[in-house]
Order: structure tokens, then sequence, then C-alpha cells
């Protein structure tokens, strides 16, 4: 299994000390934890290095550890900072987020998306919405389809610059356009896609944010 962390940098405040500037602490919750290690065996931990909007490395986990557990300040000790089940899928991607509710790292918000190429196989878009509302998509000269919250959609997708446009209601019921651009797709390859909650001070204006990734196999 692999991890992804979605999101943006917070803001960050400058210290200016007495002969320079260095940057202050992100506030708690603003940012997962660093140190963080993935329990693979019983008491036993590997560093995972979570970094926003940016695979891990694939990750192996003894049937005995009883689940999916990440710890932080760098060893396996005390309570995890996440847990859940063990993955239908052997091979599966936990994609994680702040909470749509708390906005905070405290209780990442969880998608698991299966990765195995019976599942999602070369020449598709797998679009995963991990935001609060539906997100309107149109792929090509395709016609325009949605996106609901929670869902997750395959959908064909042709080698070569592809358009496309995505939009999403703001709170005032306006249509905002958050993508309207030209996304490359390898013969070989499978693209990721996602909708998750914006963070950002224009939130309001685009309350949500796409990020997407192509996989060559």
């Amino acid at each position: 299994m692999r991890f992804l962390p979605l999101g943006e940098l917070p803001p960050f405040k400058q210290i200016i000390g007495t002969d320079r500037r260095k940057q202050g602490e992100y506030p708690k919750g603003s940012m997962p934890p660093e140190g963080t290690v993935l329990m693979t065996e019983p008491g036993e931990g590997t560093p995972l290095g979570l970094r926003l909007k940016t695979f891990t490395k694939s990750f192996k986990i003894k049937a005995s550890t009883k689940g999916v557990e990440i710890y932080e300040g760098g060893k396996v000790a005390g309570e995890p900072w996440f847990k859940s089940r063990f993955p239908a899928q052997k091979q599966a991607l936990f994609v994680l987020c702040k909470d749509n509710a708390t906005m905070t790292w405290d209780k990442p918000q969880l998608k698991v998306l299966p990765e195995d190429l019976r599942s999602f196989p070369a020449g598709q878009i797998r679009l995963a919405n991990l935001s609060d509302r539906g997100v309107a998509v149109i792929i090509g000269d395709e016609k325009a389809f949605a996106v609901k919250a929670g869902e997750v959609i395959l959908k064909p997708m042709k080698a070569g610059e592809v358009p496309v446009k995505l939009a999403v209601q703001d709170a005032s019921g306006a249509w905002r356009t958050i993508l309207q651009n030209n996304l490359t797709m390898s013969k070989k390859g499978r693209m990721h896609a996602f909708f998750y909650k914006a963070q950002t001070t224009d939130a309001k204006k685009t309350p949500v944010k796409f990020f997407s990734k192509l996989e060559g196999l």
C-alpha cells in the first residue's frame, strides 16, 4: 500500500531574530505531523515521510499488526496519529486530507482506492472527490458529468493532450471554474485526479481544489 496526503501549505509567520529571519512553526493541526512512522509489524515501524501532494513509496504490512497505524515523533509509541482497518484490496492507495468539518489534520479524512490494474487500468482517469460538494466535469468533447461528494468515477481518456474543464458551485450558488486546461495522458499511463476542500484565503471563491498526477505503467 502507499499513501497520498492532499492539501496546501498554511500561511506561515516570519520570526525576526537579532541577526536573521526564520520561519515560525505551523499551527498545530494545519499540517501532517513530522516524523511519521508506519507500523509494518507489531512494535516496529518504517519512516513514512508524508509530504503534501506526493505519493509515498509502496509498503508491506504484516497481517499480525491487525491494521494500518501511523505514529508521529519518529517511533512506534503511545497512541497512533492515524489508524484504519486493512483494506479489502492487497494493493491500495490511502488518500488523506484535512477533515472537512474541522479543517485540521488531527483526525484526517480518508479515502481508500484500489491500485491493481484490473480496478484502475491504463487509459483511464480516476476522479475521487474528497470535498464536501459536487463537481461538474467535461473531458475532451464528451458530455458533462458530475462527481458527487465522496464519489469515485473512472472514465476512459485518450492519449495525448486532452482539454478538461471543472466547475463547482460556491457559497452563493454561482458556478466557478476551478480548472480549464489540458491534461496529458500517455499511451501506457493512468491519470489520478482528486478534488478536496480548499483551505486557502480564496476558499469562498474557489471552494474546491484539484490535483492530478499521471502515472506510467
